[in-house]
């Protein structure tokens, strides 16, 4: 899937920065060249690789001012990342992909392709009538509707995270996106994307505005 898209933006598009988790070398970069071996990602290993994946990767967060973060692994490797929400912040986006291997694929493409494609888990059909689908959930909303539901949720709670990239304006607030179909869905913010939040509140007739 990453090299199909490599092949496609060669003529011109942003490339992610592609990094693979081996069991034997740890945290490497895709053109880091290693020999034939044959190490299964045991739980010994998954407690050896913790700190030094840790490292690794704080340093390469460090090294660039990213936006968003997508991992997509197995359940084995991801305990070694089980400390992956503490890189959360207000600079980076982290995505986990979830459920079987085809389904994490699906969601790597939609993710590459966030910007171009409309997300198929978004009903563009129910859409039109104000009814949106997101992971299984239903939101049937005035946009009137959705914009009480986040004063509601702005009056009730302390910790709302500031917004990154894109953000709607309620009152003298700007809300994240991905925070506001959060309330609107009780989904983890980890388990869709940004460009699914954008959409979802668009085709309720909710303005998303950018910080550009």
């Amino acid at each position: 899937m990453i090299n199909k898209y490599i092949r496609e933006c060669l003529s011109g598009g942003q490339l992610p920065d592609t990094y693979i988790l081996s069991a034997n070398f740890g945290l490497i970069s895709t053109d880091y060249l290693i020999p034939n071996y044959d190490l299964p990602m045991t739980r010994q290993r998954v407690e050896e690789l913790q700190q030094p994946t840790f490292i690794k990767l704080e340093h390469i967060l460090n090294g660039k001012q990213y936006q968003e973060f997508f991992i997509s692994m197995g359940k084995g490797y991801l305990r070694a990342l089980d400390w992956y929400e503490t890189l959360a912040s207000n600079e980076l986006d982290v995505t986990v992909a979830q459920g079987s291997m085809g389904r994490k694929l699906t969601e790597l493409r939609n993710w590459l392709h966030k910007d171009s494609t409309l997300s198929p888990d978004v009903n563009t059909k129910d859409a039109k009538q104000g009814k949106v689908s997101l992971r299984g959930i239903k939101i049937t909303l005035t946009s009137d509707q959705v914009i009480q539901k986040i004063k509601n949720a702005l009056a009730t709670s302390n910790n709302i995270p500031k917004y990154q990239m894109w953000y709607v304006q309620v009152g003298d607030r700007q809300v994240p996106v991905k925070w506001i179909v959060k309330q609107l869905t009780g989904l983890s913010v980890s388990t869709f994307h940004t460009s699914e939040a954008k959409r979802v509140l668009q085709q309720l007739g909710i303005e998303v505005y950018s910080k550009l």
